[in-house]
């Protein structure tokens, strides 16, 4: 049998309905770099169990922090108070928020530049307990979202212990004088 044009027609193949890998975009050592692949599980409300009838997978992007809280270079509570001065300093602004500010509400209704302000304040709050010595790799790392191994001057690998113990030493002091 020919088709229209002349060519032989093609039969058509059943569908399968096998699960198919979900898209994760490509999975080439360039692309996954600096990412977690997990599963996209659903959390049930009232029974707390996680269900992927689905077997959806996603890719996270994980920070230099996250990191070296996996390979054990950072304790919990260092990780920690790293995510609450990086949530701080979400708040940061090139330039003032209070110059803008020429009549302050006290209606009691959400204010989106009052909640960025109070998270400036934090982040300057935290940033003065840090130790001087350790205030430019806690930028670098903690703030910048960069490795050790990037930091300016690097040389070899005892300027890395150097560096990441003055990490350490910061969050340390942090945590301290934060909690």
């Amino acid at each position: 049998m020919k088709g229209a044009k002349g060519r032989k027609a093609m039969k058509a193949k059943l569908v399968s309905l096998k699960l198919a890998p979900w898209d994760l975009g490509p999975l080439t050592p360039a692309q996954i770099a600096g990412k977690r692949i997990e599963e996209a599980a659903e959390v049930d409300p009232k029974t707390g169990k996680k269900s992927n009838p689905n077997r959806v997978i996603r890719t996270r992007r994980e920070t230099w922090v996250g990191r070296y809280h996996r390979q054990g270079k950072l304790s919990v509570e260092q990780a920690n108070i790293a995510a609450e001065l990086f949530e701080a300093a979400s708040g940061m602004l090139s330039r003032d928020p209070l110059a803008p500010m020429v009549k302050v509400d006290t209606s009691g209704t959400y204010d989106p530049e009052a909640e960025r302000l109070d998270r400036r304040r934090k982040f300057f709050r935290m940033w003065e307990e840090i130790p001087s010595f350790a205030q430019p790799v806690v930028k670098h790392v903690v703030l910048d979202d960069q490795s050790l191994r990037s930091m300016p001057g690097r040389l070899n690998g005892r300027h890395e212990a150097r560096q990441l113990d003055r990490l350490q030493r910061g969050l340390d002091a942090l945590r301290e004088a934060w909690s």
